[in-house]
């Protein structure tokens, strides 16, 4: 097998996990790209593959409606998302830099976190303790200083523990040794959260 066919396969099987609702994912991924083989999910799947009870889930294969004020789109795949974030113990975020800043999906998706503060408040208090996590790949050797901030503050606001960003530019083969490194901080992290949450 080539080693796109590999890469494909590998995330096939990540994006393609079935969880049942008795058994959350510990480790909860959100993609948000235009590319579901491209450069963001290649090292999101090798961060991933070593996680035990992971998954990934691309913001591209959902429908999520912009938010509004008058939240009319509760019948959206917003909420069902809201609920494995909330049942998950470690979150990780996997964008391309798109403009100095994250991809739109992962923008709507951000927007719609708003829900979880007014109508659904119970949904965003139960993200406070978990651990967050950011994967990134971009055009430049470092991203923006303006990249990170979003996720971090946001970590912040709703109480949950920000673990770091890892990024890599999106030209380069996939740097294992990192992503492994990464990894093991994920799982840290999910050490950790379960730890407090005990």
């Amino acid at each position: 097998m080539s080693d796109g066919g590999e890469l494909a396969e590998a995330l096939r099987r990540i994006f393609e996990r079935r969880r049942s609702a008795a058994t959350p994912s510990d480790i909860l991924g959100i993609l948000g790209s235009s590319n579901n083989d491209g450069n963001t999910a290649a090292l999101a799947s090798a961060v991933f593959a070593p996680l035990p009870n992971a998954e990934i889930i691309s913001l591209s294969n959902l429908a999520i409606a912009s938010y509004d004020y008058q939240n009319r789109h509760d019948s959206d795949d917003f909420l069902p998302l809201a609920e494995k974030l909330a049942a998950a113990k470690t979150i990780v975020f996997a964008s391309p830099v798109y403009w100095y800043s994250m991809s739109a999906q992962m923008k709507v998706f951000f927007d719609r976190l708003t829900d979880l503060t007014k109508a659904h408040k119970e949904l965003g208090k139960a993200l406070a303790g978990k651990s967050v996590f950011l994967i990134a790949t971009g055009g430049s050797p470092a991203p923006p200083s303006s990249f990170e901030p979003p996720f971090a503050e946001t970590a912040l606001y709703f109480n949950m523990h920000w673990g770091g960003m890892l990024y890599q530019p999106g030209a380069e083969a996939v740097n294992t040794g990192a992503a492994k490194s990464f990894a093991n901080r994920i799982a840290g992290g999910d050490r950790e959260a379960s730890a407090r949450a005990a």
